[in-house]
């Protein structure tokens, strides 16, 4: 009986080791992001003030793990506390390019390709939830304003502006596109 009693107490201490540690990882994993200071956004938002767009190094790991000479690519970063923004990127009809949304914390929210272009720009507004209801509310029935609305989940985000040379001879017209790029407070 006291065998059993031994490695029933034996089996009983293990579980509850098994569970603390289980436990400690769970809140370490859900933590990282928090105490995190190298989150996407971050990195961004160190490059340049808010709404300013600049221009990636071809070379750079920043955005994206994968180094393409053929991809030019600009960034960022905004805050919606100030008010709705307008995101705008030059294209050309013969390539492919991109917006994409990202909000702080991480998670891309929004992206617009050249698919969607009109006038020779991907023009694209982010707003909060709140935002878009006071510019929905605005919007006149009978001639609705036509502009993309992308609504985030969180104020703070960046936006990647992208252009791809289809022909190493093409790779700079692509980066003036991305040169070509506004981030601009929504009228």
């Amino acid at each position: 009986m006291r065998l059993i009693g031994g490695v029933a107490e034996t089996i009983r201490l293990i579980a509850c080791l098994a569970l603390v540690a289980i436990s400690v990882h769970v809140v370490s994993v859900l933590m990282v992001p928090l105490l995190s200071r190298a989150d996407a956004y971050s990195l961004v938002s160190r490059l340049a003030p808010e709404l300013q767009v600049t221009k990636l190094d071809p070379r750079s790991r920043l955005i994206d793990a994968m180094e393409d000479p053929d991809i030019s690519a600009s960034v960022c970063a905004f805050d919606l506390a100030g008010g709705p923004v307008k995101l705008t990127l030059p294209v050309s009809p013969d390539g492919f390019s991109s917006i994409a949304l990202h909000q702080e914390g991480g998670g891309a929210f929004f992206a617009l390709s050249n698919s969607a272009a009109e006038n020779g720009r991907i023009e694209v507004v982010a707003l909060t939830p709140g935002q878009a209801l006071d510019r929905a509310a605005e919007d006149d029935e009978d001639n609705p304003s036509g502009e993309v609305r992308a609504v985030a989940s969180r104020s703070r985000g960046f936006a990647v502006f992208r252009s791809l040379a289809l022909l190493p001879s093409q790779r700079d017209a692509a980066a003036a596109l991305v040169a070509g790029a506004r981030c601009v407070r929504a009228a």
